[in-house]
Parts: C-alpha cells; structure tokens; sequence
C-alpha cells in the first residue's frame, strides 16, 4: 500500500449515499485498486441510515437547511483533506454549487458537480429543456403546468398521453400519466406536494411543476464521465443500458448496449454544461428513431451499478484522476449485452430505545 500526494492516508467522502452501499463498497476497492492506503467517510443527517455504519467511518452532518452545515463541511474537509467528494442528493449538490463546493476545493479536494448556474439548470426541468435545445440535443416540449393549455392547444390530439412531474424534483418525484382530460386534475395534484430548487414547499405552486407529451419508444440510462480539475467538462466515457423493468422510479432491471449512439449526445451535454465527475441522463429513442432527453441528474444515478457489473469502473477513473494519476480510460469500457437486476438487503444501523410516556 501507498500513501497519498501528501503523505497520509486518502480520504474519499460520498455525501447522502443513504441506500447505495455499492458506492461505498466500490470506491473502497477503487483504493485497492490503486494500491492506495485510505478510507471511504459517510456524511448522512441520519446516524441509522444504511451508508452511515457501512462506510468506514461515518459523520453525521446537520441538514442542508441549517445555517450549520456548511461550516460543519468546512471543518471536515481542514481536518481530513479528503482527495474526493462526490454527493448523490440533488438538494446537496445545489448547495454545493452555491460556494461551497469551491471552498471545499480549496482544501484540496476535487468535488464532483455543476458550477452555480450550470446546477441551476440541471436542477430545473423547464430550464434544462430549453438550455438542451439551444445545445442540439432532442427534448420532449416542456411546459410548466401554469400553461398546460399551450401544450395541449398545438399538440392535444385525441389519445395523446401527458407527463406530469416536479419541475425540481429528484427521481419521479410528482410523476403522473395521464391523457387531455385528466390533465388539470394531475398539474393540480402534482402542484399539491412541489417545492422550490431548495426543497422547501414552492409559492408558486402550478409554476413548481412541468407538463410534457408522453414519448413512446425504448427508454435507456446513460452515464457520462467527466474529467475534474482542468479537464472539467471534457468526456473521458460514455455508459449505456436500455432499461427493462422499472421499480419506484427506478431501474430495476437492464441490459448494457454500444455506447456510441449516445455519446455525441453527451458531449453536447458537457459542452453546455462542463460537469465535473458522473453525470445521469434518461433519454428515449422515438418512434422516429431519435434519441431525446427526459432527465438529467450530474452524479452517480441509480443505473451506474448496472455498468459496474458489465466491467467499467468509475469511481477508480475519478479517484486516479482526483490524485494525479493517468486515469486509464479501459476502466471506463464494459461488456455489452449484460443484463444485471436489483435485489433487496438489509443491515442493522442501531438502536432505540422506547420510552414510556405515561402510565400507572
């Protein structure tokens, strides 16, 4: 085993990993691998969630609404100099690129994200429709749900079918389907639980929400890797599988495919956006054949693990990368044709002890 650049032990700090143990099983052996003595720290609000206890050691912060937190960041980052910072929670990652990432990188560390308003659109689905559109990439029409009328007046054919979801939601937060007549009642449903890009409830309830034409066709997750530091921006790979079977807004089962029908897509992607580390995209391939992007998440998604098993290995590309080294660009090939399926486990994370509230 050797050390780091500096002579210690390298850290790398996931933040809100919560159920994805697998990034912290991965991103131990990415140490292994790279014959690096190190640790892998979790940042969790929650000391019970599954992440906490698994990771090598785990730091409870304070929520990402708390005047606390970033400076509990802060102090974490002076004291353990960590190598990498990669967070897979969408309310973190704006928090993140309000400042604080780049004060997180000042101890050192390369920190996986968007810069302020590159996050800005990523984490708002009206404006990441259109900032794609201007990039040549396909994107179903977006509209917010205070002007479903628009979209249903030009595209409103009998038997169309809607998409209803939060405008700054994560996963399928807010997801309705539902034909022309169901859709004042799904935009009215959906506005009921919306929130702001802080996650906090939204003021403007109908305008928290979109509105698209349903697309027919094979849906696909893709993974685009980007280079950190100077190569921030630049894709170093592209990861491809068509979904099989989804689960809670998740994929549950897929098959990996040829990633090179997507990554011209990626790369417009980057350009516009210059992402640092992972970046997760949904697209569909139309009945007309054309690829088109419905969502776009800039860290580890739900579908990398069916990546990691057909043979790529990012979290060694991005750790190489974070100490200086030539990252291999083999680490980011795999094996198409792998189908891989999820399955469900379960750890203890702790203890609590009921108290009885009255009684004789």
């Amino acid at each position: 085993m050797t050390a780091g650049a500096g002579g210690g032990r390298v850290t790398v700090v996931i933040g809100s990993a919560g159920r994805r143990l697998y990034l912290i099983e991965w991103f131990r052996d990415a140490l292994a691998r790279l014959d690096v003595d190190g640790e892998v720290v979790a940042t969790e609000h929650d000391p019970t969630s599954a992440s906490f206890g698994f990771a090598d050691r785990g730091v409870v912060m304070p929520a990402y609404s708390d005047a606390a937190y970033a400076p509990a960041m802060l102090d974490l980052f002076e004291r353990a100099r960590p190598a990498l910072f990669v967070s897979v929670n969408d309310y973190e990652l704006q928090l993140l690129s309000e400042g604080l990432a780049d004060r997180l990188r000042a101890t050192g560390c390369a920190v996986a994200g968007l810069s302020r308003a590159a996050q800005e659109q990523a984490s708002d689905k009206y404006l990441m429709a259109r900032l794609l559109g201007r990039a040549g990439v396909a994107v179903p029409r977006t509209e917010l749900g205070s002007r479903w009328e628009a979209l249903v007046a030009e595209d409103g054919a009998a038997g169309t079918q809607y998409v209803v979801k939060h405008r700054f939601g994560s996963g399928s937060s807010g997801l309705r389907l539902t034909d022309r007549e169901g859709l004042a009642a799904a935009v009215d449903e959906a506005s009921g639980s919306a929130t702001d890009i802080h996650g906090r409830p939204a003021l403007r309830a109908r305008d928290a929400v979109v509105v698209q034409r349903r697309l027919m066709g094979q849906e696909f997750g893709v993974d685009g890797v980007f280079g950190l530091g100077r190569e921030t921006g630049v894709l170093r790979g592209t990861l491809a599988r068509r979904k099989m079977r989804m689960r809670s807004g998740e994929t549950d089962k897929a098959v990996t495919v040829d990633p090179a029908p997507f990554a011209p897509v990626v790369a417009r992607l980057g350009a516009a956006l210059r992402p640092a580390g992972p970046v997760d995209l949904d697209l569909i391939r139309d009945r007309d054949g054309v690829l088109r992007v419905i969502d776009v998440n800039p860290r580890f998604g739900g579908g990398y693990p069916f990546m990691h098993v057909a043979g790529a290995d990012a979290p060694t590309y991005l750790l190489a990368a974070a100490l200086g080294r030539r990252a291999d660009p083999a680490l980011l090939r795999y094996q198409p044709g792998v189908v891989g399926a999820k399955y469900e486990s379960i750890r203890r994370t702790g203890a609590l002890v009921e108290r009885a509230t009255g009684g004789a």
